[in-house]
């Protein structure tokens, strides 16, 4: 058999041995490989990876060859030490079922495999356990034989640890598995929460876009409206108008019956003196039957198009400017 070999570390990080030292199981799967008489020792591959966002320890071992066995043989665990402990319990086993009947002496006889409906492996052990309990059944006869008692309860107690170990595996596989699933399930459903986030967003800058095109054509309405009322107001005749219109306030009627207009003072013809007309010059004579009418400078066109209009003949037209008010 060959020797072990140090420890070493290929490029990609996997930590390769032979039989590693300081470990229970190992040592027993050494023992077992040397009393099978194999070529060499197992070999073991150790590295630290990432899975479901945990740091764990990810072990192989490779067996030797068979037809019926597997060659490769790998655990996850926490620790290096569990990695290492549990891939070699699965060795173990493994070579057990593999060398049933060749290990009908062996120490390792009774261990645990995993097909334990094997006719070799559970024929020993009923044997031995059936040999045990007529051992016991006649104390007198036999004695007491405390070495097969332990045998046969340790055996036992293997089994059932074996057996409870495998259960809980596969009830860890299958809740990976369904975290797994649910995980899948959370990306497949944050993907589409995004998807419908982003919809949302092109609705509203959708919905934002149609409120500005509804503003501008309320505004571009309310325009053409305005335009359509100022075309009719144009195209409607123009009125004659009743009285002179304007900011100065000038009230329509005949001369003679003079009224208030803001900016404007009628003053009757012999309440004129020579001192209030700015030229200083007299007044010509105007018929009695007339007044005279005062107005700002600024409202001769609308004046003269006023006394027009109503058959109103303007004699003289002249500037003067009256004193201020007390």
């Amino acid at each position: 058999m060959a020797n072990h070999v140090a420890s070493w570390e290929d490029e990609e990080g996997w930590t390769h041995s032979n039989c590693p030292d300081g470990y229970n199981f190992p040592k027993m799967l050494c023992d077992l490989s040397r009393y099978l008489e194999h070529s060499q020792c197992p070999e073991y591959a150790v590295k630290m990876v990432t899975e479901n966002e945990a740091q764990v320890y990810q072990a192989y071992i490779y067996l030797p060859p068979h037809p019926e066995g597997a060659q490769m043989i790998r655990e996850i665990a926490p620790t290096l030490l569990e990695a290492y402990e549990a891939v070699a319990l699965e060795a173990l086993a493994e070579l057990c079922e593999r060398h049933s009947v060749q290990l009908k002496d062996a120490p390792a006889a009774f261990l645990p495999i995993h097909y334990q409906a094997d006719q070799p492996w559970r024929f020993r052990r009923l044997q031995m356990l059936e040999h045990q309990e007529h051992i016991a059944a006649h104390p007198a006869r036999y004695g007491r034989d405390i070495a097969g008692a332990q045998l046969a309860t340790t055996a036992e107690y293997a089994l059932n640890v074996f057996n409870l170990q495998i259960r809980q595996k596969f009830e860890i596989q299958r809740l990976k598995h369904q975290v797994g699933q649910l995980r899948a399930e959370n990306t497949a459903l944050a993907g589409q929460m995004e998807a419908v986030q982003n919809q949302n967003m092109d609705l509203q800058m959708t919905v934002a876009e149609l409120d500005n095109q509804l503003q501008q054509m309320l505004i571009n309405d309310n325009i053409n409206q305005q335009l359509e009322v100022n075309a009719i107001e144009e195209e409607e005749p123009e009125e004659e108008p009743s009285e002179i219109q304007g900011q100065s306030g000038i009230a329509s009627g005949f001369i003679d019956e003079p009224g208030y207009v803001d900016g404007a003072h009628v003053v009757p013809t012999n309440e004129l003196s020579d001192e209030e007309s700015s030229v200083n010059q007299p007044v010509p004579a105007v018929p009695a039957a007339h007044d005279l009418f005062v107005f700002p400078e600024e409202m001769y066109d609308q004046i003269t198009a006023g006394a027009r209009h109503l058959g109103i003949d303007i004699d003289h037209i002249f500037p003067f400017h009256p004193p201020p008010r007390q």
